[in-house]
């Protein structure tokens, strides 16, 4: 597998476009997809395998497991499928980067409107 040896666990941000492109080609067969499937149904889940209320343990769980599910669906994906992700996955890094940093900046507009919203609504200023 050409490709898996291009990805490494530090490449998070490459190996989630090059499943994207991988899973929507229609040679990718079911099995590719559950591994894919269960790590966002995991992510989602309220229920986990250590609860998210004990400190630095809860998340844990979801930093192993959730990267070896996508690790799995990305090693399912055939091997020509996996190369052509690759290479569009090479190309759409800095657009996913700045997606990812207007994402985040949406959400904290968002909460600190919502903030001051609620502040204003309590106290009444």
């Amino acid at each position: 597998m050409v490709a898996n040896k291009q990805l490494r666990p530090w490449m998070f941000r490459k190996e989630l476009i090059v499943l994207y492109y991988g899973l929507r080609d229609k040679r990718t067969s079911v099995l590719a997809k559950i591994p894919a499937v269960l790590s966002v149904l995991y992510l989602l889940s309220p229920i986990d395998l250590i609860p998210d209320f004990i400190p630095f343990l809860g998340y844990v769980d979801d930093i192993v497991i959730v990267p070896l599910l996508m690790n799995l669906s990305i090693r399912l994906l055939p091997e020509t499928v996996q190369q052509e992700s690759l290479l569009k996955a090479a190309g759409k890094q800095k657009k996913f980067l700045l997606f990812t940093i207007l994402s985040g900046l949406l959400i904290i507009a968002i909460m600190v409107g919502i903030f001051f919203l609620m502040r204003y609504l309590f106290t009444g200023r």
